[in-house]
């Protein structure tokens, strides 16, 4: 129940957070973020590829790797 009750705590904060700082910074200081959009697209792609490849792994492995 505590995991579940950080991380719903942490995500709140991240999403308030997010917001309250879109809202303050001006339309300037966001045009750089806003053109490595293709960068963070590739990145994201090679992130769910390994994560694919980790899920594989663990489910063809007889015994798990973290922890016991």
């Amino acid at each position: 129940m505590a995991a579940f009750a950080t991380a719903a705590i942490v995500l709140v904060t991240l999403l308030i957070t997010a917001s309250v700082v879109v809202s303050v910074v001006s339309g300037d200081t966001l045009r750089p973020v806003r053109l490595t959009g293709g960068a963070v697209r590739r990145w994201s792609g090679f992130v769910l590829i390994v994560v694919g490849i980790w899920f594989l792994l663990l489910a063809v492995l007889p015994s798990p790797i973290l922890g016991s």
